[in-house]
């Protein structure tokens, strides 16, 4: 019964829960040599806020498969990276800025940017503090 509980709370914190920034993530990493349609999320939470709400910073984490340059030898050994997202959505302009990185210290820095002025929510903990 445990088990049932910790797999539903992981499915939990791992469920985007908006399908347009799922896309726009996926097709972010796609364009930037990753295979975004496989990339498993993890822990996405709003983490600042702009009132009344227009303008929203996610964070997320993300292992994705590297895509392989195209060669006539054997299909080369997959390789996955562990990535460190954010993503920048204003409703009233219509934009959303996707930007992700292997080190999360240059995620943190974006997001000390990025939420300048914002309203930081709990989910910011280890975005703020080193």
């Amino acid at each position: 019964m445990i088990a049932l509980l910790k797999s539903l709370q992981q499915k939990w914190n791992d469920w985007c829960g908006d399908r347009e920034m799922e896309l726009e993530i996926r097709k972010h990493l796609t364009k930037n040599g990753y295979y975004g349609g496989t990339a498993k999320f993890k822990n996405v939470r709003l983490v600042a806020v702009q009132r009344p709400g227009w303008l929203q910073v996610f964070r997320f984490e993300a292992t994705a498969r590297r895509q392989a340059e195209e060669t006539d030898g054997p299909e080369p050994e997959a390789v996955y990276d562990d990535l460190h997202g954010l993503v920048r959505d204003d409703i009233r302009h219509k934009t959303t800025s996707v930007r992700v990185f292997r080190d999360p210290a240059e995620r943190r820095e974006l997001f000390l940017r990025w939420s300048e002025d914002l309203i930081r929510l709990r989910g910011a903990q280890g975005l703020i503090d080193p």
